[in-house]
């Protein structure tokens, strides 16, 4: 999903409804997304503390509430998403999603787009550690029984990439989405992809 105008507006209304003057750029939010909140905000505001962090990931959730009661458009989905995840699911792939969003965000998302069906399993911020730590991946692995070499995971930032290295599963970043080439290049991925619709044929499919 294209989040990134969504996730930079209610960071910044997050820290001025906490009393910060600070206003963070389009770029440097593009930097954080994907991981959890708090981790989020301490990448962004490494010189305070965790209670700190806490108070603006707690305001964050606030926000976004609001902004949903008010009407708030669901971030779309890139190009060739939905027509890709149809036809994996439809040649029997399973699906999962890790996420830095929490299960009732993701739940939003996914119910948004018409996704709900599409997808088997599910890790978020509410069940595992942020990313790049592997917890997200091996829990959907025990979940699902398969193994490390069966999956792929496919994601755009580098947290992404690495989550997959850490956890011994085979990663494809994707070009178009928060980080660039370059950050996306420094993690190794295995694959690339420049459009959804390649995924298939990357997948044998």
């Amino acid at each position: 999903m294209d989040s990134l105008d969504n996730i930079w507006r209610t960071i910044n209304q997050a820290m001025r409804n906490r009393g910060f003057d600070r206003a963070f750029s389009r770029q440097e939010v593009a930097g954080i997304v994907g991981l959890s909140l708090e981790t989020a905000f301490a990448h962004l505001l490494p010189e305070a503390t965790e209670a700190v962090w806490r108070s603006l990931a707690l305001a964050y959730k606030e926000e976004f509430r609001r902004l949903a009661s008010q009407g708030l458009t669901e971030a779309p989905l890139f190009s060739g998403v939905a027509e890709t995840l149809r036809l994996l699911y439809e040649a029997g792939m399973v699906l999962a999603v890790a996420t830095g969003k929490s299960k009732a965000g993701l739940e939003r998302s996914l119910r948004a787009h018409d996704l709900e069906s599409w997808f088997t399993f599910f890790q978020t911020a509410d069940s595992a550690p942020s990313k790049p730590h592997p917890a997200m991946l091996t829990q959907i692995l025990d979940q699902s029984g398969f193994s490390p070499n069966e999956t792929l995971m496919v994601g755009d930032t580098d947290f992404d990439i690495l989550m997959a290295r850490n956890a011994g599963v085979a990663s494809c970043a994707v070009t178009f989405g928060c980080h660039n080439r370059q950050r996306l290049a420094a993690a190794a991925p295995d694959y690339w992809l420049d459009n959804m619709i390649f995924l298939p044929t990357l997948l044998g499919l």
